[in-house]
């Protein structure tokens, strides 16, 4: 246990004749990867403020603990980390951090009856089941590339299009959605295909690109590969700008910008971090808690946390099936901005950002908001 942990529950019991019970909530991801570190530590930051307030379930004190799984980005493993939780006492889960991870692990907490918030995944696949344990705490993949396509296609006149993914679940569902996007408004796909996840040998799609000459070319994949391709764009002398994904916009991947000189875009389902005052305000904490930055989707994890415990109190139980129920209920105010589902545990009125780089600093092009 941590001293933070410890102090909490010591100053639990003070505050009550009656014995504190230590209530655990899950989190799942791989953890080797920064991002994900990055989520695990905003939602302890998380579940220390909440048990500094001494919280009550039902005139019980409780003190809230957050049990790590590292899912390694892996279906298999994801699957194998559900079957935990759902048999352990969590009263639900932050998960997972990877739309293929979430999307496998769903039916095994829905069948648990146990609540499943993902900070990260912004997948249609992982809502449009409408398992009724599923929240998406984010816009979806669908709608943010609409609006994207619309808006590059009509607006900005980039109606020649060349998608490359890297052929996992989340990049090929995005290039689909792009794909027909595209198409609906009036542009042209003139070339589709796929990589392999972990290379970093782009010159046989750039070659082709440099064929068919398109006005855009957009990427789906990991950070990692989108840093790769970016910097080596120029070596190619295409004109068509770039749109890639994923957790991209921040000062780590800018830390190469200097070598990139091309123009490059990003779709992301928020809106600009940097206007909301709650999570200027929470970079700054967790900067003295951690001593690190404190990258984009780490807010999410914070509001996940916060949102799964709104729920509790809400429901008054530690029932998770009542807490599911609250989470249908629930309209919470985050630092995020507000939290509410549909039916289906799709968050309602989703807002997504296109930023453009320049001067080696994101800035954002557009901002989307659902009506």
């Amino acid at each position: 246990m941590s001293v933070l942990f410890i102090s909490a529950l010591a100053a639990a019991a003070s505050a009550t004749d009656l014995p504190v019970k230590i209530v655990p909530i899950g989190f799942a991801g791989p953890l080797s990867e920064i991002n994900a570190r990055n989520g695990r530590n905003a939602a302890i930051l998380a579940i220390e403020e909440i048990n500094k307030g001494v919280p009550r379930i039902n005139g019980q004190a409780v003190i809230f603990e957050l049990v790590e799984q590292d899912d390694k980005a892996d279906p298999r493993i994801a699957e194998y980390i559900a079957r935990y939780f759902a048999g352990s006492k969590a009263i639900g889960v932050v998960g997972h951090w990877t739309s293929n991870a979430t999307v496998a692990a769903a039916p095994i907490y829905n069948e648990a009856g146990m609540a499943q918030v993902s900070p990260a995944s912004w997948s249609r696949g992982f809502t449009e089941k409408s398992f009724k344990t599923a929240f998406q705490i984010l816009g979806t993949d669908d709608a943010g590339l609409a609006y994207a396509a619309d808006y590059l296609v009509r607006e900005q006149q980039l109606k020649r299009v060349f998608v490359l993914d890297d052929g996992a679940y989340l990049g090929t569902s995005m290039a689909d959605y792009l794909s027909a996007h595209v198409k609906a408004a009036g542009g042209e796909i003139v070339y589709r295909t796929s990589v392999n996840g972990k290379t970093s040998d782009f010159n046989a799609p750039l070659q082709k690109a440099q064929q068919v000459k398109p006005d855009l070319i957009f990427f789906s994949g990991r950070v990692i590969q989108s840093d790769v391709l970016a910097r080596n764009l120029h070596r190619f002398n295409l004109s068509a700008k770039l749109l890639i994904t994923g957790s991209v916009v921040t000062g780590n991947f800018l830390r190469n910008a200097e070598k990139i000189n091309i123009s490059l875009m990003a779709i992301l389902p928020s809106t600009p971090m940097e206007k909301r005052p709650g999570v200027v305000a929470l970079q700054k904490k967790y900067m003295e808690r951690f001593n690190m930055e404190m990258l984009p989707f780490a807010a999410y994890a914070y509001d996940s946390v916060h949102v799964l415990v709104a729920a509790a109190k809400k429901a008054n139980s530690l029932d998770r099936g009542k807490i599911v129920d609250a989470l249908h209920e629930i309209k919470y105010s985050g630092i995020t901005g507000t939290i509410s589902f549909d039916a289906n545990g799709t968050l309602l009125k989703p807002a997504y950002t296109l930023y453009s780089m320049e001067q080696q600093k994101w800035v954002p092009l557009r901002v989307f908001t659902a009506k």
